[in-house]
């Protein structure tokens, strides 16, 4: 499928270095576990959207601030090496950049420990220029620091730029002095595609139900395109005017899940935006980006589209 090499993907979100910690069982309380691996790897969900989009064969270029640490000189060169622009990448001065601990089991399933550091919230909106969106096709955002994203999300929008919103978390821990429940609300009132989990669903209606809860928030922020959810084994749901429709998953081994749904993100974003795909073949590309993802260790997916195309060739998917 062409595309216009000339399109590019501002994004704004989640900066941060992960180490990540290879363990036979996630441990519980007062219990213990053995550690078989442990590495240092750039992360963050914003960041690894970008990378997948740059790597797909598309231009990217991240909006974030960093410490000025050894972190924050990792993940700048890991960036540029995964073929995304750090123009605008802000430091702070002796701060301390975002970092987590990713815990990987055998089978693939993960917890994660954040560790905000000091830098990447402090970002302000008049730290960020509106003009950088002048060339974007696209505006995404993980929607944190708050004031940022609500302020180029609004910016995009005045610029006829489709804005896509990933919510990760759950609204409830992104809450804080540097994101508030009113920046959240408003961030998602100007989303033209809204994509999250389950539970990020059913914390937004504050229902048990996530099929209910999808349908809800369409119902309330009325997003151009619709509000998709990732419902890990039971696949991906795209609610929109048209309807609902669903994709099943791609029968596979899962070595690290961690990054699974900024590349699925990353694949929507280049299959239905910067390619002009349909839905359903978009939900399919994009499930296949975040198989492909699970079957390699940290949080980023590096591979090109004909190699994507190929895995689609070769692997069946679950019909559901």
């Amino acid at each position: 499928m062409l595309m216009n090499k000339n399109k590019m993907v501002i994004g704004q979100g989640a900066a941060a270095m992960d180490i990540v910690i290879q363990c036979r069982h996630l441990p519980g309380e007062d219990s213990f576990g053995r550690i078989y691996q442990e590495r240092i790897t750039s992360g963050g969900s914003g960041a690894n959207v970008l990378v997948t989009i740059a790597q797909l064969g598309a231009a990217a270029a991240l909006v974030a601030k960093l410490g000025e640490d050894q972190f924050g000189r990792q993940f700048r060169r890991e960036l540029l090496a995964d073929g995304v622009s750090d123009q605008y990448l802000h430091v702070k001065p002796g701060g301390a950049t975002m970092h987590t601990y990713v815990f990987v089991t055998e089978q693939g399933k993960r917890s994660i420990l954040v560790n905000r550091g000091n830098s990447f919230h402090t970002l302000n909106p008049e730290e960020v220029d509106e003009s950088i969106l002048d060339n974007a096709s696209v505006f995404y955002s993980d929607g944190c620091p708050g004031g940022v994203a609500v302020k180029l999300a609004k910016a995009a929008k005045a610029r006829n730029i489709p804005v896509f919103i990933q919510m990760e978390c759950l609204p409830s821990f992104m809450l804080s002095e540097y994101c508030t429940a009113e920046q959240i609300d408003e961030l998602l009132s100007y989303a033209d595609i809204i994509c999250a989990g389950r539970d990020v669903y059913c914390e937004l209606a504050a229902k048990a139900d996530y099929l209910f809860s999808i349908q809800d928030t369409y119902e309330k922020y009325k997003p151009a395109f619709g509000v998709i959810c990732t419902a890990g084994e039971e696949g991906a749901i795209w609610h929109s005017r048209h309807g609902a429709i669903s994709c099943g998953v791609y029968a596979i081994n899962p070595v690290d899940t961690t990054g699974a749904g900024d590349s699925f993100c990353g694949g929507l974003i280049y299959r239905f935006f910067l390619q002009g795909a349909g839905r359903k073949d978009t939900l399919t590309f994009a499930t296949a980006c975040a198989a492909m993802k699970c079957l390699s260790p940290g949080p980023r997916l590096r591979v090109s589209e004909a190699a994507v195309t190929n895995f689609m060739n070769k692997h069946s998917m679950t019909n559901l």
